[in-house]
């Protein structure tokens, strides 16, 4: 029931977002999925992999040292939860990984109107000239990954996406104008169409060129007749190399201490960001202002983090029997969205994951069984 319940979900909130114009949603659409995670948790916390139990009891021992130091230092808990959240969502996904919930015939009908009800209301924002990139749930740098992610889930049952598949994702994808997108798109198009090299390859190369072309275009168009310095990823990472240019090679290797204010030259300019300032302390912000999740992750956790969330979500999904084609596709989505957004510090992302762990792929029928009462069964006996 639970299955069924988390995509009902979905499509209830993507259907009621259509005949809403001028913005996203009338309701609280990310607090809901976080809701929806924590509910759907409940349902698989009884048991764990032990497999899992590894990157569980890391990511718990990180928040305890870092609650203990954010404490001591009079942090606000809503900054340190911002900070940290990737770690929060590492222990859930522990839960998650092996465990059953979505059947492909299930889930090939959850994406097939998902990707109507997106192609609808994108039609119609710029359509009707909304201002803004079009979304459904938020804004769609967000949701375009989780569409991603799912596609990949997709692509799993059969190793294969259809041509509609493609074509499909391709036009919602376009549609959406978001950067981070298309070339999430882009990586994941590449990485399951070129399975080898020959003629066969180089036609391929071709089509990926064509995207490629699209991507480009994408950046000229979200250039406004500005530079490269009109772009705003530019100017945040600009932010960052300030916040880090008096590190020495242990910050590179952990990340600042807990909680570290950017420097006050990088908030002035960033003032613009108000919601992004810190809860407890106006004026002051941190790195969250910075909004892409790699510099993010590497001001906080240093590159060490950064390489063990990546690490973690490998193994989850590697104990999910993922293949590792769509492991990687789905690591590349994450870094890439990472390079503009919130990536593992987003629900969307979570969420994605946990469809794609939780799949009944053909790798685990061995294990599980090919029928929904088997199925069902083995879902029951892991919560």
């Amino acid at each position: 029931m639970v299955r069924k319940q988390f995509l009902f979900f979905f499509l209830t909130l993507a259907i009621m977002s259509i005949g809403i114009i001028g913005q996203y949603h009338v309701l609280p659409t990310n607090a809901i999925f976080e809701l929806l995670v924590l509910c759907t948790f409940l349902f698989v916390a009884k048991r764990m992999c032990p497999s899992a139990w590894l990157v569980f009891s890391c990511s718990l021992l990180y928040l305890i040292i870092t609650l203990a130091l954010a404490k001591a230092r009079g942090i606000h808990p809503v900054d340190y939860f911002i900070a940290y959240k990737t770690f929060f969502y590492l222990a859930l996904l522990s839960f998650f990984s092996s465990k059953v919930l979505f059947e492909e015939k299930l889930l090939r009908r959850f994406w097939h109107i998902l990707l109507l009800l997106f192609f609808i209301k994108y039609v119609i924002w710029i359509g009707l000239g909304q201002e803004g990139r079009p979304g459904i749930f938020t804004e769609n740098n967000y949701e375009i990954m989780f569409v991603l992610l799912l596609g990949c889930a997709i692509w799993g049952f059969n190793r294969s996406l259809s041509l509609f598949d493609w074509m499909a994702l391709g036009v919602v994808t376009f549609l959406s104008g978001s950067r981070s997108g298309v070339i999430c798109f882009l990586a994941m198009f590449t990485i399951f169409y070129i399975k080898d090299f020959g003629w066969k390859t180089i036609i391929k190369l071709l089509v990926v060129a064509i995207i490629a072309a699209g991507v480009a275009a994408t950046f000229i168009s979200r250039l406004s007749g500005g530079d490269i310095e009109a772009i705003d990823r530019v100017v945040f990472f600009q932010g960052f190399l300030k916040a880090i240019s008096g590190w020495g090679w242990q910050e590179y290797l952990i990340g600042s201490q807990t909680l570290t204010a950017m420097p006050e030259s990088v908030c002035t300019r960033l003032q613009y960001y108000q919601s992004l300032f810190s809860a407890g302390k106006p004026g002051v912000c941190y790195s969250v202002i910075l909004h892409t999740y790699l510099t993010r992750a590497i001001f906080d956790h240093g590159f060490l983090g950064l390489l063990f969330i990546f690490l973690a979500v490998n193994q989850l999904l590697k104990l999910s029997d993922v293949s590792p084609r769509a492991r990687l596709a789905c690591i590349s989505i994450l870094f890439l969205n990472g390079a503009s957004v919130s990536s593992m510090n987003s629900v969307y992302a979570i969420v994605g994951l946990i469809i794609v762990m939780t799949a009944l792929y053909p790798e685990r029928l061995k294990y599980y069984g090919s029928s929904s009462a088997k199925s069902a069964r083995e879902l029951n006996a892991s919560t």
